[in-house]
């Protein structure tokens, strides 16, 4: 663990080694790249670094863009986990989507501890509620949830990070948008919609 280092689970954005160049997203607002969201694991007991993801984000022809990514794994990378947790677009996002809503709220950027998981609505940095949460993430949560069956709130919020009730109403929310079919109140199962046939959405 280096000097600086959260706990736990933890994402930043900070700047980046290089020259500055102020980008320009409105004729009020400028942000300097290049700048680096990091998004690591550090072990509460042993303090060792078990993971770490960093992406430099830099201009290119005018708009920001991610210029560089490095994953160190000393435990060794699981390709698979990877791909189910992990959206390389997420650090754009963050940089595109969430530091402009951060500004225009007076928060400073660099200073302000990122969302670990539910992208890509988690870059709007809290900007946005529960109840804009899109279809395909929803989708995402009630395939986990027939996958895991009984139990899936608990394994579901520990692996997103929110509490047991969030992800209870993130299923409730896919059987109301009719990505998920309804059961009887109290019951467990359904299945999903094909798009075809999913009526328009309740939000």
């Amino acid at each position: 663990m280096t000097s600086g280092e959260r706990l736990g689970m933890s994402s930043r954005i900070r700047p980046a080694p290089g020259r500055k160049r102020q980008w320009r997203i409105s004729p009020e607002q400028t942000f300097p790249l290049p700048v680096i969201v990091d998004h690591m694991y550090v072990d509460p007991t042993t303090g060792a670094r078990a993971w770490l993801i960093e992406a430099t984000i830099d201009l290119v022809d005018g708009a920001p863009a991610i210029v560089r990514m490095d994953i160190r794994v000393p435990g060794g990378l699981d390709p698979h986990r990877m791909q189910r947790e992990f959206r390389w677009a997420s650090p754009l996002e963050i940089v595109t989507i969430g530091v402009p809503g951060l500004l225009a709220r007076g928060i400073d950027p660099f200073d302000y501890d990122l969302p670990l998981t539910g992208f890509p609505e988690a870059a709007q940095l809290g900007h946005r509620s529960n109840e804009q949460l899109s279809d395909p993430f929803l989708e995402e949560i009630a395939h986990e949830y027939l996958a895991i069956g009984r139990g899936y709130a608990k394994a579901i919020a520990v692996e997103r990070h929110v509490s047991q009730r969030t992800v209870v109403s993130w299923v409730e929310k896919a059987r109301r948008r009719g990505i998920l079919t309804r059961v009887p109140s109290g019951s467990f199962g359904g299945t999903i919609v094909p798009k075809s046939r999913r009526r328009a959405a309740v939000r």
